[in-house]
């Protein structure tokens, strides 16, 4: 017997219903959303305007959502998060992993979270850095890639091609911040100065070699202190470190004689074969 013309509308319309629907659920894509950078993990979400400063330690998230899943609701992704900077360097090894789970009916809507903690470079230059995310499922091989920035306020130190100091300046005391405008001390005080060291060259795995001593002359040119081997820097850490700090120290006695004083600092590069001399005055009053 033919259906009823209503009958056959009811079907017509179930059918196409049927096919819309299953058109969405295939045409729903692989994706990457909410991405999130805090001071915690799952904390709440740091401000668009926020600046990281060299040292800190920012945790990341995103949600996977589009992802497909089996008969029996098994999913199966793979991901990799890296942190570059405003170059493009990489600031630490790629975070690396995987999400198989077993999804539960009431499960349907859950969407698995991605986390990556970003440590800041502690010698990191100002500049928009980024965090690039891709997710593949393994089930359909879709992939879906995200890119996500954050600021960072670092301290900006022009390069140089070839070994030199800058920034040096004299300090009250170990904890001092501020250098002194007139480097002016007295018999029984303790003199402290920091330095930045930059264009030395670097050698496999971003390692590098400096070291550094002093010479402090009396106003007649007199050695009156020496130190050639006051410190030296080995390092070869995975992000490379264009420059570094250095600190000195001289400690006065109370019949310390007076008088303008010359620090001599010299800088060695052992990779790159460069050596640097810089001349600082103080005096003694």
């Amino acid at each position: 017997m033919r259906p009823s013309s209503r009958s056959a509308w009811l079907l017509g319309a179930s059918l196409c219903l049927s096919t819309l629907l299953l058109r969405g659920a295939a045409d729903k894509k692989l994706a990457i959303a909410r991405p999130v950078f805090a001071q915690s993990e799952d904390g709440p979400a740091l401000a668009a305007n926020y600046e990281a400063v060299p040292g800190e330690s920012l945790f990341f998230s995103c949600l996977i959502e589009g992802y497909s899943k089996s008969e029996k609701d098994e999913i199966q992704l793979t991901y990799q998060i890296q942190a570059k900077d405003s170059r493009g360097v990489l600031l630490q090894e790629p975070t690396a992993g995987k999400v198989e789970a077993t999804l539960a009916p009431e499960d349907k809507d859950w969407k698995p979270k991605l986390r990556s903690t970003i440590v800041v470079p502690p010698m990191a230059d100002t500049g928009e850095y980024q965090v690039l995310i891709k997710v593949t499922d393994e089930r359909n091989k879709s992939t879906a890639e995200s890119r996500a920035t954050f600021t960072v306020h670092g301290r900006d130190i022009a390069p140089s091609d070839t070994l030199v100091v800058r920034d040096f300046r004299f300090l009250r005391s170990e904890d001092d911040a501020r250098a002194l405008t007139v480097p002016a001390y007295r018999p029984g005080d303790s003199l402290w100065a920091r330095f930045l060291m930059t264009g030395y060259k670097m050698g496999e795995g971003n390692s590098f070699d400096i070291a550094y001593g002093l010479v402090v002359l009396r106003p007649d040119g007199t050695v009156a202190y020496s130190q050639p081997e006051a410190a030296a820097l080995q390092e070869h850490p995975f992000y490379p470190q264009r420059y570094q700090p250095g600190e000195l120290s001289l400690n006065f006695p109370k019949d310390q004689p007076r008088g303008e004083f010359t620090i001599v600092l010299t800088v060695r590069d052992n990779i790159g074969k460069q050596t640097t001399e810089t001349r600082q005055k103080f005096s003694i009053e």
